[in-house]
């Protein structure tokens, strides 16, 4: 497989052009320093910086506006058909930055720039009323040639419900972002949807389908590759694109921002103005932990609550019992199923359109992203290959630190699969090599963590009250 590759992080770079507002074409394979390349399942375009060093004065002579577009071609040798191509579908430059000379004759430059779409989504507004599903919605902006008109491959899921919807001079992105929040996926019902590009294109779709996917690596921390040497010496490549440059823990368990956050308890008061009532719906993180798939899939067992259901006090309350935490209040005006507000006289049934499903989605959306973001959450970097992509799934096998109380060889809680959240794919010229930069994030730990019925906080004899201050 590795056939091509003399070394982890090799790369090479097929094209690395400029195209200027003014019609210059400007190589700048030759010419550049290092390139960032960025990826967030939670941004909808990707970004990126490339820092030149100039000795032909291109800022003035082409010139240089903001207004101009950088295309390029990145291959992995031996993976050539999975490329990092943006020659078709180009970048927008929309900054330049730290214009430095460091010596008489010369000028280093940084271009920054993004998917074109964003630049799109900042020109253009939406006024335009919708009846249909958010799916076939979301496509519609992503692709009518008076909104973001993106040429891009979309991966879109399948949604339930039909919504009628007017979007009062919206931004395309800020729409759909506001339409994600009530999505419920027609397969799955799941409500953990994103919107987001990556290298393969623009995503619309639930953090279920993510799950489901197959791991693209398995990683470890381990020493660097052994010599082969029938191979003529060549270190052992497969072994070190899979093993971890470094790594460290961003977060875990921040139980003051999970409890006011409504990760481990909420409650959302749902009013009626139809019907002139209320209903209350409460998110427990224990009871509702299985509602939808996790980062193992369909590998239940192998999914457990990164906290445990140990009372926490005299009252047997566990850390989830506590609702009113984080309450809401969600407005909506229903008949039934359907949205009163709402009606298709051309129909046999008047009323064939939902109502938002803000009170279904919003308790569980919330813990969803609280727990990515605040609970197993780790920096990863590793050689980089041009087939790690943000929303990709890869096994990391976590060493014990210290000294070892069992037979286990890696980490049993923080082992196992990880959802790419970031990535900083990082060109060096000087180097040759490729490295990235990424967030790997889970929802939930391999093993179930121990408890105690009997550890409950500690406290002594209830304290005197004093009110005499003026003896």
């Amino acid at each position: 497989m590795f056939s091509g590759i003399n070394y982890a992080g090799e790369f090479n770079i097929q094209e690395l052009k400029l195209f200027t507002s003014s019609g210059n074409v400007i190589d700048l394979s030759g010419s550049y320093a290092t390139m960032n390349l960025y990826e967030d399942i939670f941004s909808p375009c990707l970004t990126g910086d490339i820092t030149v060093v100039d000795t032909n004065a291109i800022i003035m002579n082409t010139p240089i506006t903001g207004q101009d577009y950088l295309s390029f071609k990145i291959t992995t040798p031996s993976l050539e058909k999975k490329a990092i191509d943006f020659t078709e579908t180009v970048m927008s430059i929309y900054r330049v930055d730290t214009r430095l000379s460091p010596s008489t004759g010369s000028e280093v430059f940084t271009l920054h720039f993004s998917s074109p779409e964003g630049l799109r989504d900042s020109r253009v507004r939406v006024s335009k009323s919708y009846a249909d599903s958010i799916d076939v919605i979301v496509e519609d902006l992503l692709t009518n040639k008076f909104y973001i008109n993106s040429k891009k491959d979309l991966f879109i899921e399948p949604t339930s419900d039909i919504r009628k919807i007017v979007a009062p001079n919206h931004h395309p992105f800020r729409l759909i972002n506001h339409l994600k929040r009530e999505t419920i996926s027609e397969k799955n019902s799941s409500p953990n949807f994103l919107f987001y590009e990556n290298l393969y294109g623009i995503h619309f779709r639930s953090l279920d389908s993510l799950y489901a996917q197959k791991d693209v690596g398995q990683f470890h921390s381990g020493d660097r590759g052994s010599i082969d040497f029938k191979e003529g010496g060549v270190t052992n490549i497969a072994y070190d694109l899979k093993r971890v440059l470094d790594y460290q823990f961003n977060a875990n368990n921040d139980t003051l921002r999970n409890i006011r956050g409504g990760m481990l308890g909420s409650n959302i008061i749902t009013h009626d103005i139809f019907t002139k009532s209320y209903t209350s719906k409460t998110f427990d993180y224990m009871d509702n932990f299985y509602d939808f798939n996790r980062v193992n899939y369909n590998k239940k067992n192998k999914d457990n609550p990164i906290y445990n259901d140990v009372p926490l006090d005299e009252f047997d309350n566990t850390i989830s019992e506590f609702s009113n935490s984080k309450i809401h209040l969600h407005p909506t005006s229903t008949n039934g199923l359907q949205d009163a507000q709402h009606y298709d006289s051309t129909s046999d049934n008047l009323n064939i359109y939902s109502p938002n499903n803000i009170d279904k989605t919003h308790l569980t959306r919330q813990s969803k992203y609280m727990e990515l973001n605040n609970g197993s959450n780790l920096t990863v970097e590793i050689n980089g290959t041009t087939t790690i992509s943000a929303g990709n799934m890869i096994e990391f096998n976590m060493p014990i630190n210290g000294r070892q109380h069992g037979n286990d060889k890696t980490d049993k809680y923080y082992s196992g699969r990880y959802l790419i959240q970031t990535t900083r794919h990082m060109f060096d010229q000087t180097t040759k090599r490729h490295t990235i930069l990424m967030t790997i994030v889970k929802d939930s730990l391999n093993t179930k963590l121990p408890k105690n019925d009997l550890a409950i906080e500690p406290k002594g004899k209830r304290g005197i009250v004093v009110n005499s201050f003026y003896s």
